[in-house]
């Protein structure tokens, strides 16, 4: 505050004061909502900042420290998690202190604009910058805010959430295919025994249990939070399918070796069978389910097996005997079966 005056008397006061953006308040209520703890981090003084903070809606807003006795980063560490706020912090200790987050097992994300900003947007995690800030501070950033307005955050972690959620559940399926071809190919490696597919019928396979799937999935909306176990979370969807794979196309191959099913035949139920369990992983990669779930889930299904026979001698499929159909359902149910006791093997293991 600054007064000019005249014969010691008051004429007129000019008031210095930080303008709040309209949204500031509900994009902070959005990231305490979501878990994420807050730090404010400022040259500025700490009393200063606390009562910004205050007016923000910033939880323990007076919970702040002077940085200015602050040496190293013992010092923050200790300090960390007993502050919401800290002033009169230098680049220096800007960097300490996204460190000593770091070192209590947190993951940092920084915002900030100016060059005192650098050190410690390159130490964090995830790093943010607004365009009107400094190009050293957008050259070491992740990411750019264009229109350098902080509420765009929310719709951004939203979108990360989408993509990499979707993809987890896109992954496990495509996964599936490379895991049987692998072990398929290792096991007729080694045993002269006639491989089951055809190029074509893989192709049925691939589109209606992995491509057109995982095209919709990957479009849906997704707001869950991004679990950390990324390739062993996929591993464990994909690998009981995949085995249950190899587990019924060894049994329709015994089946052959013993004269019970034809060449075509065991062909035939490979595919069917394959396809079947392709669909049962989409299934459970729809729980819970939604209309639009649903809708894939059924269509995809009902297509499997429509085109399968409208279409059989495009797939060089075998007739459609009681004896086919017989097998094919006798081994589809066992995969569920399956499925469920490799899945159950797993969570044993992993408890």
């Amino acid at each position: 505050m600054l007064a000019l005056c005249r014969e010691k008397s008051p004429m007129c006061f000019f008031v210095i004061k930080d303008i709040i953006k309209k949204n500031a308040k509900s994009t902070l209520e959005y990231f305490k909502k979501q878990g994420v703890n807050i730090k404010i981090i400022s040259g500025d003084s700490a009393e200063t900042v606390s009562a910004v903070a205050n007016e923000i809606g910033i939880e323990f807003y007076d919970n702040y420290t002077d940085t200015t006795n602050f040496s190293s980063e013992d010092d923050f560490r200790k300090a960390v998690n007993n502050y919401t706020i800290f002033g009169r912090v230098t680049p220096i200790q800007k960097e300490m202190l996204i460190r000593a987050l770091q070192s209590e097992n947190h993951t940092v994300a920084m915002t900030g604009d100016g060059v005192n900003d650098v050190l410690a947007l390159k130490a964090s995690d995830f790093s943010i910058a607004m365009a009107n800030g400094s190009s050293a501070a957008r050259n070491v950033s992740h990411i750019i805010l264009l229109d350098s307005d902080f509420a765009a955050l929310p719709d951004i972690v939203y979108e990360g959430r989408r993509t990499i959620n979707n993809i987890r559940r896109s992954a496990s399926m495509f996964l599936v295919k490379t895991l049987f071809t692998i072990m398929l190919s290792l096991i007729y490696l080694f045993f002269d025994l006639p491989y089951p597919f055809i190029p074509i019928q893989l192709t049925l396979i691939s589109t209606l249990t992995i491509g057109i799937p995982s095209f919709f999935l990957a479009l849906e909306p997704s707001n869950e939070r991004v679990q950390t176990a990324f390739l062993s979370d996929i591993l464990k969807k994909a690998f009981p399918t995949a085995l249950c794979v190899v587990i019924n196309i060894l049994v329709a191959t015994f089946l052959h070796f013993c004269g019970t099913i034809s060449e075509q035949e065991l062909s035939t139920i490979s595919t069917l069978t394959t396809g079947f369990a392709g669909l049962y992983l989409l299934y459970t990669l729809c729980i819970p389910f939604n209309r639009n779930r649903a809708i894939l889930f059924s269509s995809m299904s009902i297509g499997f097996f429509v085109i399968a026979f409208l279409f059989a001698p495009v797939f060089e499929f075998s007739a459609f005997s009681f004896k086919v159909i017989l097998c094919t359902f006798i081994i589809s149910c066992s995969t569920v079966c399956i499925f469920t006791i490799i899945q159950l093997v797993i969570k044993f293991f992993n408890s």
